[in-house]
Formats: structure tokens, C-alpha cells, sequence
């Protein structure tokens, strides 16, 4: 059982993805006496990340809602004279777990819905995207796609939670709107936010650049430029992936895979389809494992490209 491991201090992200094993471990266990001093731990570090502005989802929304219920226990001196701590969870009886795992299991198909409706917005955000690159690539003659992934350096992790990650993503988008210094050239853009599952489940972002070709051709230095921005925002908590190092792409094409990355062209074949695996590297349904357990705000987007139809465009006409 994924939850029932040793807990130590987690950040936020990480804490967030234990939380999630943990109501899972329940929904498909139940709720065995075993797991009292997991759900201790748990709750006291949940204690220090909780806001209740914030909107959490599927299965960490689960857990807030047991998390509300054993503290109106706490707060209570008839159930519990110390309200300090959660010591008196190791001593809930088996009636009262059974009593939570019912509630718990009673969520489930609730939560299964809420994932399903994350699957499908996936699907539509791919459609919405290929549907806007597509536009971008037909309308001109050459153009310089450019990956690049921004995350936190590891001893960083503890002090991001979701509300910094927001703020840095928004300046970046900002400066990214604002057409300067490496954003020039820009005919258009996407981003995803996502949170990871590995290494401490940190927030990260994946953005799509979409430049003149004509004008600019070095995608490897507009990454590293970006790169180098982000860990300006983040006053050098930032890191980032550069995806078009010749080293990875050799990488990948030794592995059969050929990425739209660098310079395409509407008269070249081929050039479409391989631009189509950029798409969906930010959109694949299949990647839910990688979807934000918590929002600042519950419609806090996590998807995002530009306008295809705009009175900048040069040879559209707008009417």
C-alpha cells in the first residue's frame, strides 16, 4: 500500500501526491487500524499547507473534507480535552474508521467523474491547440518551434507552494505578452502547468514558442534565453529543461522519435505531422498522473495558447 510507507517532512507537491495514495488506499482497502498513524502524520503536515481559499481536487478534496470532520472532534473538549495536536487519532475506535471509510467510498464515483471531465478537457485542449498551431503553420512559410520546461532546483522545492508557482508563471507570461528581449519574433505560444509525481511531485511548466523563421533560427538559445528569465523570476529557485541540445535530439532520434523542434515549413513534407508530437507532448490525455491537485482559485488555468485571429497578424484580415 503506497500510503503506509514512513512519512518524513514533504513539501507541498509531494504531500499533496501522498494524500492522494492515501484516500486511494482507502477506496480500495478500507480503512484498517494500521492506517491511524499515517493519517496523523498526515493531517499535522497537511495542517501547515492548508488554505482554505485555495481549491483542491478529487482525492485531495476528499481528504479536506475528512480532515474538517476529525477537527471539529478536536476542537472539541467533550471528544478531545488537548486540542494541540492529532494524538487522539491513534485512538479513534473501529467503528469511527469504518464510519470515515464509508464517506470516504461514498466519494468515489464522484471523484472517478471529476477525472474523466480532466481527461476530456485534455482532449479539447489538444483540439483547441492543433487547431491553432495549424492555423499558424499554414498562414506562414517557415517557423522556429521552441520547447523549453521550467521547474524548481531541488533544494528550492520546500519553499514554492502553488500560490508562488502561480505568481512566477504569471510574470513569465507577462513578459512573454509584453514581445521583449527573446520573445521577439513571436507569432505564437501555449503553456501547461502540471505537477509531477517523481522527484518531490514539483510544479512545473511546459511552454511552445512559435517564432518567425524567417528572422530567427537558433531555437537551442531562445530556450536557454527563456530558461534564463525564469530563473530571474524565481530570484534563482528556478531551473529549467532545454530540449534542443543536439545531444537530446540525437537521443531521440536514436529511439525513433522524431519532434517537431527547430525550424518547419508548410512546403516541406513531414513537417506537420512532427510538429503534431509537440502538440500533444502538452496535451496528452494520458497524462493525469501530471494534472495540479491544488488552485489558487477554482478556475485557475493550467492551459493556455494565444489568439490566432488578431489585429496585429500581418496579412489577416480581421473583419
Amino acid at each position: 500500500m503506497s500510503s503506509t510507507s514512513s512519512l518524513h517532512h514533504l513539501f507541498e507537491p509531494a504531500l499533496l501526491i501522498r494524500v492522494e495514495n492515501f484516500i486511494i488506499d482507502i477506496m480500495m482497502y478500507g480503512f484498517e487500524e494500521s492506517f491511524k498513524p499515517v493519517l496523523k502524520a498526515l493531517l499535522e503536515q497537511f495542517e501547515h499547507i492548508y488554505d482554505v481559499d485555495h481549491h483542491y481536487s478529487d482525492y485531495n478534496a476528499v481528504f479536506v473534507e475528512l480532515k474538517l470532520e476529525i477537527d471539529s472532534m478536536r476542537y472539541d473538549p467533550f471528544c478531545n480535552p488537548n486540542a494541540d495536536d492529532y494524538d487522539f487519532v491513534l485512538q479513534l475506535k473501529l467503528e469511527q474508521l469504518k464510519e470515515f471509510e464509508k464517506q470516504i467510498k461514498d466519494r468515489k464515483s464522484q471523484v472517478q467523474n471529476e477525472l474523466h471531465q480532466f481527461s476530456l478537457q485534455e482532449k479539447n485542449n489538444t483540439d483547441s491547440l492543433e487547431d491553432y498551431v495549424g492555423k499558424l503553420f499554414h498562414h506562414y512559410s517557415k517557423l522556429l518551434i521552441v520547447r523549453v520546461d521550467l521547474a524548481y532546483k531541488n533544494d528550492s522545492k520546500g519553499q514554492i507552494n502553488i500560490e508562488q508557482f502561480y505568481k512566477h508563471f504569471e510574470k513569465m507570461r507577462n513578459r512573454l505578452s509584453n514581445k521583449d528581449t527573446c520573445f521577439q519574433h513571436l507569432h505564437g505560444y501555449a503553456w501547461a502547468l502540471e505537477q509531477s509525481t517523481e522527484n518531490n511531485g514539483g510544479y512545473h511548466a511546459h511552454l511552445l514558442l512559435i517564432y518567425d523563421g524567417t528572422k530567427v533560427q537558433k531555437g537551442s538559445y531562445y530556450a536557454q534565453c527563456i530558461g534564463d528569465k525564469w530563473q530571474e523570476i524565481t530570484q534563482g529557485h528556478g531551473c529549467y529543461f532545454n530540449p534542443h541540445s543536439k545531444e537530446y535530439i540525437h537521443k531521440l532520434r536514436m529511439a525513433g522519435c522524431e519532434i517537431g523542434l527547430g525550424i518547419v515549413s508548410r512546403d516541406r513534407v513531414g513537417d506537420w505531422e512532427r510538429l503534431l508530437s509537440v502538440i500533444n507532448y502538452l496535451t496528452l490525455p494520458e497524462k493525469d498522473s501530471q494534472r495540479l491537485r491544488v488552485k489558487v482559485i477554482k478556475d485557475m488555468q493550467t492551459f493556455g495558447h494565444g489568439e490566432f485571429e488578431n489585429t496585429k497578424r500581418r496579412g489577416l484580415k480581421i473583419t
